[in-house]
């Protein structure tokens, strides 16, 4: 379908969306404080406007690498009664928690939470009317919000004390869950949370409603609505909303009943209005970019916060899951304006660290990463930095500086210790060297017993690993391609850049043929049959006489390669890696498209079917096939077969959403569920946009097209970047929502869809050119 000499879109910018609602501009709300001379302004505000001058300094010596000259500000001045002194402890000791992950750290934090909120608790307003004054009313649960009357009366610091306690108690929720890790501890903390969100919502009502006092003329001064609030506020609302839009369907819908809101687009229109940021408008020129450093407005105390969660979404969130609107040469300026304040910030040059790396640079991106420096005290803080070196040395194959970031996590930190010992252990063993095999085999045993649970359930990365771990084990040191099936759950295939995705095709052919020359010749004669309907093999094969009736081939021991139980599985997985690397190949941005990688993908994918009801533990190998299909459907503008391929994703999943349990088939062996079931929401997500776009424009509507030049709103030389492989607009050729069937679809498509020939794959493989692998 796709023609030849095409080029793949850009995903460098796409076009600013819509909201559906208009996004408020709270600063202009904001009115100077009081005179200190003025006799009604009290005591209490006169000492919070101080600690809020000393804490912005402190904040600044944070943010540009003087974490020590911060925390000494934070404990040397005696103010037990200053609610933000206490909440600026209380989110060091979190921060320290963070980095330590230690349960007495832990501990320590959430007594430092609850300090905070028993300190302000005293600040708050109280009244005898339940819904209305109190804010700790029960009856917020049921109404969604303690409403904006609630806030009309209160002086500016009770505003301000409302605002510290509801997110002291989000904090204070996340660390008890935490440190609890049951199940139980995650109910209780969620009434704290709609309890928290109930705050928020009644102040951006009472926001909204001054923003209709000063529309009809009105004097709003008496309100007293300050810088701090007015960013407190927008990076609250905005994160409600744009983290439950990632969350499934059906648990969105349930959200929205109890009153919690989902619109991403909004929320992220409304993180922009904290540093004064329109998308739209370009780039700031150097007089602009001057003026904008050198005012000292739009600068409350979460002002950074809100710039740095749009940068963490458009380069960090967008590299997980396919998401529309993301614009990296948009997070690069803000992130371009913060760093000229902060030079030395570790956060802030993470982050450009971070844009370089997801524009495919990742040279540049490793030594970005090794320049940042921090106090000792904070050393910890770096091991973010290390990590992301770790998996840009993976995507280069550079298994000498793997194994050195590796050893360096393994030795320095304690997030994960069943994820960093698999990862020196896979780093070691695809260095090869002899003397350190016995090595890897020790880090191998000490994997699993280094597992850890949340809320009662496994963290699925550590189920993966330790679940490699024992086949490594158990099969005598054999472990297919380790390091790019690790780079499956960190996406590391989307931002490599072209020559290293060549050179891992390379590098996974040779496994391709090397476990086709294993393949038994029985097994070899199934692969010309016919799939089951839309290559669904391992259901068809479900239940009492499911694999009689499907046609799928019983496996005989002759079927079976003696000593090597796991066959099926590697089998699969080299073959879902090869089709994942040629799918990106195919459609990498701004390159012609490669129809022949294209066909290699699907092809690929189509074995992983074929030989899917066979494999005893790596099923994910079958779903992401299923998954990384629907996307090149989507990219060939199939949306209506693209979106039975998500909605089957979402299907397998079971209902009852306790502790997220595993995919139907390989006896629940699934270690990635989780991850398969984010990005077919995600998917499904963008491609019923894309249909209502497609509608639209069939009746004569312009709308905004998420993809192609036509739609880009800003472009910089700089960026060459990339984001999860999302679809192209439905082609011109194709009818917009017209009933695409299989009969309808080109030839070409078509018979890629219904064969896995592996003969005819090898075949047409090697008629095209393969870089040979090399380390870097």
């Amino acid at each position: 379908m796709t023609q030849a000499h095409t080029i793949n879109p850009s995903r460098r910018t796409t076009a600013v969306p819509e909201t559906r609602k208009p996004v408020p501009n709270w600063h202009l709300l904001v009115r100077p404080a009081m005179s200190n001379a003025n006799p009604r302004k009290s005591n209490l505000e006169k000492a919070m406007e101080e600690d809020l001058a000393e804490l912005r300094i402190a904040l600044d010596h944070f943010l540009n690498n003087r974490m020590n000259e911060a925390e000494e500000m934070l404990r040397c001045r005696h103010k037990p009664e200053s609610m933000y002194y206490q909440f600026g402890k209380a989110l060091c000791d979190a921060l320290k928690a963070i980095l330590t992950f230690h349960p007495d750290d832990i501990e320590k934090a959430m007594r430092s939470f609850d300090l905070t909120l028993k300190v302000t608790n005293k600040q708050r307003k109280t009244s005898s009317v339940a819904g209305l004054g109190t804010v700790k009313a029960f009856g917020s649960w049921v109404v969604g919000s303690i409403g904006a009357g609630a806030f009309k009366d209160m002086t500016r610091i009770e505003k301000h004390a409302e605002l510290v306690y509801a997110e002291a108690t989000v904090l204070r929720a996340g660390f008890s869950v935490l440190y609890h890790q049951d199940f139980w501890s995650l109910l209780e903390e969620t009434v704290s949370l709609r309890s928290a969100f109930a705050i928020f919502n009644g102040l951006k009502s009472h926001f909204d409603n001054v923003e209709q006092e000063l529309k009809a003329g009105g004097d709003i001064s008496h309100h007293h609505l300050d810088e701090h609030m007015v960013t407190g506020l927008i990076f609250a609302a905005s994160l409600f909303n744009i983290v439950i839009s990632f969350l499934p369907e059906v648990i969105i819908k349930l959200l929205q009943f109890v009153g919690f809101p989902s619109d991403r687009d909004w929320g992220l229109a409304l993180l922009n209005t904290a540093g004064q940021w329109d998308p739209r408008a370009g780039p700031d020129s150097p007089l602009e970019f001057q003026e904008r450093l050198a005012s000292h407005t739009n600068e409350g105390m979460r002002r950074q916060l809100c710039d740095m969660a749009p940068i963490a979404i458009h380069l960090i969130a967008a590299s997980f899951l396919p998401f529309r609107h993301v614009d990296y040469s948009f997070a690069e300026q803000i992130n371009n304006y913060n760093l000229h304040k902060y030079p030395y910030s570790m956060f802030f040059n993470f982050l450009r660290a971070r844009h370089a790396q997801v524009n495919t640079r990742l040279d540049e991106s490793i030594a970005i990463h090794e320049s940042i420096q921090v106090q000792p005290e904070w050393r910890n803080l770096t091991h973010a930095c290390t990590f992301e070196q770790l998996m840009c040395a993976m995507m280069e194959s550079d298994h000498d500086l793997a194994c050195t970031k590796s050893r360096v996590l393994l030795r320095e930190s304690n997030w994960t210790k069943t994820i960093f010992r698999y990862l020196a252990a896979i780093t070691t063993l695809r260095r090869g060297l002899p003397k350190e095999a016995k090595r890897v085999d020790e880090l191998m045993k000490k994997v699993e017993p280094g597992m850890q649970t949340f809320c009662g359930v496994q963290v699925f990365p550590e189920t993966f690993c330790a679940r490699k771990a024992n086949r490594y084990l158990n099969e005598g040191g054999r472990l297919l391609l380790p390091d790019y099936d690790f780079l499956v759950l960190w996406n590391g295939f989307d931002m490599m850049p072209l020559k290293s995705l060549r050179v891992a095709m390379a590098n996974i052919m040779v496994e391709v043929e090397r476990l086709e020359a294993l393949l038994p010749a029985s097994m070899v004669a199934i692969a010309d049959k016919p799939l089951p309907k839309h290559g669904y093999t391992v259901e068809a094969t479900k239940g009492m006489f499911g694999l009689f009736l499907s046609g799928v081939h019983s496996l005989t021991r002759a079927d079976k390669i003696e000593g090597y139980d796991h066959f099926y599985d590697d089998y699969c997985i080299a073959h879902y890696l090869l089709g994942l690397v040629t799918k990106h190949i195919a459609f990498f941005p701004d390159e012609v498209h490669d129809s022949d990688m294209c066909a290699i993908a699907i092809r690929s994918f189509n074995v992983v079917f074929r030989y899917a009801p066979y494999i005893k533990d790596d099923t994910y190998a079958y779903y992401f096939s299923h998954y990384n299909l629907g996307l090149i459907m989507m990219h060939q503008g199939y949306l209506d077969q693209a979106e039975e391929k998500f909605k089957y994703l979402l299907s397998t999943i079971n209902p009852t959403l306790m502790g997220l349990p595993a995919l139907v088939a390989g006896k629940g062996r699934n270690s990635l569920e989780v991850l398969v079931l984010a990005k077919a929401h995600a998917g499904l997500f963008l491609l019923l946009e894309d249909r209502q776009n497609a509608a639209s424009q069939a009746e004569g509507r312009t709308t905004h097209s998420s993809f192609g030049s036509a739609s880009v709103s800003r472009s910089s030389s700089s960026s060459n970047g990339r984001q999860e492989n999302i679809p192209r607009p439905l082609p011109h050729h194709l009818p917009a929502r017209k009933q695409v069937t299989q009969e309808t679809l080109s030839s070409d498509f078509a018979s890629l869809m219904s064969t896995s020939s592996t003969t005819k794959f090898n075949h047409d493989f090697k008629a095209f050119p393969v870089v040979v692998a090399h380390d870097r």
